[in-house]
């Protein structure tokens, strides 16, 4: 939900908007897939030590 107020990028704006429905649901691939999660590596370390973290 915050990327749309942080980000400058159009697409990242596009991306959450069309989410935030799903994500309430509990459906969260269309962020996987519509944010650069996986290839940026600023993004993908939270990622993946985040859950490691909380368990």
């Amino acid at each position: 939900m915050y990327v749309c107020f942080l980000s400058k990028s159009k697409q990242l704006k596009a991306v959450e908007r069309a989410s935030t429905i799903p994500v309430i649901f509990g459906i969260n691939e269309s962020i996987l897939f519509g944010a650069p999660l996986i290839l940026n590596p600023i993004f993908f370390i939270p990622f993946i030590f985040a859950p490691i973290l909380n368990v």
